[in-house]
């Protein structure tokens, strides 16, 4: 396969010194900034071999290099092995970002430009903005080429699969009353509100989970998540949702006559943007808004003002509805992940692959009336595997899972009543001094979040220390946050709530409020080894109000064993094994009501015996 990418690559350089363009910017990215995307937009995949959900190619008309961060390193030197791309370690000493990468590679004199191509409609403006910005500031100008025509015409030429030329697209669905967790009427209202409240004209999105959200309706255009491909204008007049003509259904139609909705049809997306907001103010993320939409905007004298007009913070805050459902939907889904668990548990080591253990987590949330798919590929890794964050296990490439070694198990489903994610990993066979260590270590710090009372007005950057800080104090850490947020029925990713060590935009700085999930997943990856993360997710209450002010506090909505064979009790302080049994007793009472007795005898043992000796 890797003679297939270099072949594109090539393909592409000599296009590039055709068209005098100095470097080509290739992402799997869609014109909605999506976190997944369908295959339809998985040009990097497509060109450099590398699939992690985080990656930059940047090719010259003599060089290649990718950029990926430290959740893909490993996966990253695995897929780009024998290609002549270079893999930039993101957040290494001396590797550069691309915008300042193209400073240091442009050979053009001050003052001249450095032609940078790439497909409009798959280029976010901020990220467009911060190379023209470090350009600029280094003596050059960037001219951008907008071209979407360019590596489809390579792929057609080497004959790549039909799933890069047509893009997916599904009839939407309305979500019965039962299911709503929010009234449309009132979601229009708000961003109103907030519309004539900044003096502004049009409010324009191009998030899908927030579009769906808006309008109670989900799509299936992108795998995992339950979004359809749409765009939506609001105005003090009206309100337009853009969708595929494919999508339309008499459901749908009804919908939007009932609640005034105009439909509009997606791929007019453009030249409809131009109509509706000429010398408009209009209220958008401009920072993920891309770059195709932007030229339109700015072409017809609109005027940009930065905001969401607070619909990120009305999906984030949960209603008490949906609060009721997604306690519900993760009771169901923490059963089915210790029905996993004790199957495992009766599995001879050396029986069974990654692959299999998959299959058969991913069947288990089948088995559950609500359940509609996954939330995610689940990722079913064992020992050095399991290191590799994001690590992607196939039916011909997967590992045997035998004795001596960490099993690690990431997952989650998409059910009619939640979202649901979940990481475990169990011990096959007896652990080792430094595997318990490691591994007491994480459950310390998942538990020190989980357990924690703050003041409101903390953000994910004042709680993110807890977590870290056993870890911390052996002189370890991982490459990644340790909290995200979580949707309704949506996105397994949600913000603009974050636990991370520094904070991003409004991720990690914006202040938790009561009705926010957010998951808690510390780690520990040693390359070769093994990787451990523990992950359950919490939902943000109000625990006191009293003369200091408000407090707030955690709640898991997770309920699933943690295996007490990998836990040195010796590292605990009495207070951290007493919140451990506690929580092991919950795991027991909330779930040993939907197992069968031989499930439920082996969730004892894993819970109230093991914290009793």
């Amino acid at each position: 396969m890797v003679a297939i990418y270099k072949t594109r690559i090539n393909l592409l350089q000599t296009k590039l010194k055709e068209l005098n363009i100095d470097y080509f910017i290739i992402s799997d990215a869609d014109p909605h900034h999506s976190e997944y995307v369908c295959d339809y937009y998985k040009m990097r995949s497509a060109f450099s071999g590398f699939t992690g959900s985080n990656g930059t190619l940047l090719v010259g008309m003599e060089d290649a290099c990718l950029w990926t961060d430290g959740r893909y390193f490993i996966q990253a030197e695995k897929e780009l092995a024998g290609s002549d791309v270079v893999l930039m370690r993101m957040g290494d000493k001396d590797v550069p970002p691309v915008r300042d990468f193209l400073v240091q590679h442009s050979e053009v004199g001050e003052g001249k430009s450095v032609t940078i191509g790439c497909d409009g409609s798959c280029m976010m403006k901020g990220a467009m903005d911060e190379i023209k910005d470090t350009l600029e500031k280094s003596g050059k100008k960037a001219d951008f080429y907008f071209d979407d025509k360019i590596i489809r015409e390579i792929l057609k030429e080497t004959n790549a699969e039909e799933k890069y030329f047509k893009a997916k697209c599904s009839k939407i669905r309305v979500l019965p009353d039962s299911l709503q967790g929010k009234r449309i009427d009132n979601n229009i209202q708000a961003i109103r509100e907030s519309l004539d409240k900044a003096h502004a004209d049009v409010f324009l999105s191009e998030k899908l989970d927030s579009n769906m959200y808006l309008f109670n309706i989900r799509g299936e255009d992108i795998t995992y998540n339950p979004v359809a491909f749409s765009y939506v204008l609001v105005t003090a007049e009206a309100v337009i949702l853009f969708v595929k003509d494919e999508a339309v259904s008499d459901e749908l139609k009804a919908h939007a006559n009932r609640y005034n909705i105009l439909l509009e049809s997606y791929d007019c997306f453009t030249e409809k943007l131009a109509f509706y907001t000429a010398g408009k103010k209009v209220m958008t993320e401009s920072a993920s808004l891309n770059a195709k939409a932007y030229e339109v905007l700015n072409a017809n004298n609109a005027k940009v003002l930065e905001g969401d007009c607070g619909v990120a913070l009305l999906q984030a805050v949960k209603s008490k509805k949906e609060i009721k459902l997604i306690k519900d939907t993760y009771l169901k889904d923490s059963a089915a992940v210790c029905k996993f668990l004790y199957w495992l548990s009766m599995q001879a080591p050396g029986t069974i692959t990654e692959y299999d253990a998959a299959c058969k987590m991913d069947a288990l949330r089948g088995e559950i009336p609500e359940n509609r798919g996954l939330s995610f590929n689940t990722i079913s890794a064992f020992g050095p595997n399991a290191a590799m964050m994001h690590y992607e296990t196939t039916k011909e490439t997967c590992a045997t899972i035998e004795e001596g070694n960490l099993y690690l198990l990431d997952s989650g489903g998409q059910y009619d009543g939640g979202t649901t994610d979940v990481t475990r990993t169990v011990v096959i066979g007896e652990p080792t001094e430094e595997m318990k260590q490691d591994f007491t270590r994480v459950v310390r710090g998942m538990l020190a979040l989980q357990n924690a009372v703050f003041m409101k007005g903390c953000t994910g950057m004042n709680l993110d220390i807890l977590a870290r800080k056993p870890m911390w104090e052996a002189y370890m850490d991982y490459k990644c946050g340790t909290g995200h947020g979580i949707g309704y029925m949506l996105n397994v990713h949600e913000g603009p709530q974050a636990i991370r060590m520094r904070g991003t935009g409004i991720a990690g700085t914006t202040e938790f409020e009561p009705g926010m999930l957010v998951s808690d997943e510390p780690g520990v990856y040693l390359e070769g080894k093994y990787g451990i993360r523990m992950e359950n997710i919490l939902l943000c209450e109000e625990a006191c109000e009293n003369g200091d002010g408000t407090f707030l506090c955690f709640y898991p909505l997770t309920y699933v064993p943690v295996d007490m064979r990998l836990i040195d009790k010796t590292q605990m302080e009495p207070k951290e094994w007493a919140q451990l049994c506690e929580y092991q007793q919950a795991v027991y009472e909330r779930i040993a009501p939907l197992l069968t007795a031989e499930e439920c005898a082996w969730l004892e043992a894993e819970t109230l015996y093991v914290c009793t000796k």
